[in-house]
């Protein structure tokens, strides 16, 4: 969550990603696991905040050379069209990430569609021997989306809110550039058709700090009986995963079906949303996997709306025949 208000002349860079990844039998000169995804891609849109309002500002662009996965993968060419010869057409990634570093300048917030770009940018900077500190916050664009346009808990595509907002589709998808374009047009029709107060506090509740690891996880040991499976997990749940200081209940647990849930309070740390899901090994044996995270806005509406839905049908849980299909983050 932010540590500052959001006053006039606070400035947002909206951007977006390409990567190419290994290729499935191909052999390497280095460890895959440190490199997932090479970055051939960077847009960028700055926008600054005044009077209620977001104006754009400047835009960015950078095609980046790959050295290490030369080849394009074969999902990454059916969805971003490009090719071999295209990958040979940009610059260093030092020199693409200098020149983004520049244009984000004094901005404030990073916004992206999804939370998988602040990752790969940082594992990129680490692979490079780069400083993977971005030194700004960042903003997953997509649940506050969700947020604002009664998509509530489910996982949309830029696509989706396009057309939700009737923004004109000028160019393609799946391309860093257009699709920081588009997203930052999304940006712009979230504080058009709501209050700003409450746009305002949607990005303040759910700006997180990439720098900071905010989720925890954990994967307790296999049980014939699903109730010890869920035991097994209790003492994950007790303590604060950063500072180890002793949780408080603001949400007291409870479970759905396969599902628990909670929200905790960390004096140090604010707020936590916690999820143990039950899952069946290969010999049919339940084992629960547990996440803590530091909770946004969208993870307040999952937790209140399961309580709500536990209150009104008990452990099982809205019919299914009823259950909106809702796809949790």
């Amino acid at each position: 969550m932010l540590n500052f208000p959001i006053k006039d002349g606070a400035e947002f860079v909206v951007f977006d990603m390409e990567w190419n990844q290994p290729i499935y039998g191909k052999e390497y000169d280095i460890d895959v696991s440190t490199l997932t995804g090479e970055i051939i891609e960077i847009g960028a849109v700055k926008y600054v905040y005044e009077n209620g309002h977001i104006i754009k500002m400047k835009s960015f662009s950078r095609d980046i050379k790959p050295v290490v996965y030369t080849s394009i993968h074969y999902h990454v060419k059916k969805v971003t069209n490009k090719t071999n010869s295209d990958l040979q057409r940009g610059v260093s990634f030092a020199r693409a990430y200098n020149d983004f570093a520049n244009f984000i300048g004094s901005a404030q917030i990073l916004i992206g569609w999804g939370n998988s770009d602040p990752a790969m940018l940082k594992q990129n900077l680490k692979f490079f021997d780069m400083d993977d500190d971005l030194h700004i916050y960042f903003l997953d664009l997509q649940p506050v989306f969700s947020l604002f346009g009664g998509e509530r808990g489910r996982q949309r595509s830029v696509e989706f809110a396009v057309d939700y907002y009737g923004i004109t589709k000028s160019n393609g998808f799946h391309s860093a550039t257009s699709d920081a374009i588009y997203t930052g047009k999304i940006f712009e029709k979230i504080f058009e058709c709501n209050k700003t107060a409450q746009v305002l506090s949607a990005i303040s509740s759910s700006a997180i700090d990439p720098d900071v690891v905010s989720e925890y996880t954990f994967v307790g040991s296999p049980s014939k009986d699903p109730a010890k499976a869920f035991e097994g997990v209790d003492a994950f749940w007790k303590k604060c995963p950063i500072c180890d200081s002793t949780l408080s209940e603001k949400i007291p647990r409870f479970r759905i079906r396969k599902s628990e849930y909670a929200l905790f309070y960390c004096r140090n740390h604010g707020e936590f949303f916690a999820r143990n899901r039950a899952k069946k090994n290969r010999d049919g044996d339940t084992y629960v996997a547990s996440v803590l995270r530091i909770a946004t806005q969208n993870d307040y509406y999952l937790v209140a709306s399961k309580k709500e839905e536990f209150d009104k049908f008990g452990i099982e849980g809205e019919p299914k025949e009823k259950e909106e299909n809702t796809e949790e983050n």
